[in-house]
């Protein structure tokens, strides 16, 4: 059963032990990331991101980034990622 995360406001370096504390209590699980009131996704939460996917990965969990807008989205690209290559743990 996946758990659906709803991420809120500015994922930065400010944010990123709490994210990376919700990711780790999750771990085993399929965990389902809803972005859709995340207004800005930095490259710390994003490496974070990207660790807990390849965690999953290797887990045989599903990991999954849903409701991404334009903003957050533009600001994945600039880093090399999509929702989806992130959420694969591919880089």
């Amino acid at each position: 059963m996946s758990e659906t995360l709803a991420l809120t406001g500015k994922l930065d370096v400010t944010a990123a032990a709490a994210f990376h504390a919700e990711l780790t209590a999750r771990k085993g699980q399929d965990i389902v990331l809803d972005c859709e009131k995340v207004t800005l996704f930095g490259a710390l939460c994003v490496q974070t991101c990207l660790a807990a996917a390849r965690e999953a990965r290797q887990q045989q969990t599903r990991f999954d980034i849903i409701n991404v807008c334009d903003p957050v989205l533009v600001q994945l690209t600039s880093m090399g990622f999509t929702p989806e290559t992130l959420a694969e743990g591919n880089i």
